[in-house]
């Protein structure tokens, strides 16, 4: 009896830990916005769509509540000007995205989804 009971405690633990690794691991997934702020983009960009002001206000650094979309300004556009594989209005972006493809492609979307398109 007292092996059943310590087999069903065994058993009970290791679900328990199993389920609180697999929310660890969830909860690391990061979205667009920690992204780009982790990424420290508000250095130049804001996007005042979503309350993000940039740590340094010019002309030069758009914010990014409205970004060109569309046709020719797609995901796969962005990811390679922001790896500085492409040139937007003949510059390439000046600072390269330093972390993974799967975390740019996230900001990216998450900047389209909650960007307004220009006129």
């Amino acid at each position: 009896m007292k092996t059943l009971k310590l087999t069903v405690a065994f058993l009970v633990t290791l679900g328990v830990l199993g389920l609180s690794l697999v929310q660890m691991s969830h909860a690391e997934g990061k979205d667009g916005k920690t992204i780009f702020e982790d990424a420290k983009c508000t250095t130049c960009h804001g996007i005042e769509s979503q309350g993000v002001v940039p740590k340094k206000k010019s002309d030069k650094n758009p914010d990014l509540s409205k970004i060109h979309k569309g046709d020719d300004y797609t995901v796969d556009f962005w990811t390679k000007y922001l790896k500085k594989d492409e040139n937007l209005n003949n510059k390439k972006h000046p600072v390269p995205f330093r972390g993974s493809d799967e975390d740019l492609t996230t900001m990216i979307n998450w900047l389209m989804e909650v960007a307004e398109p220009l006129n």
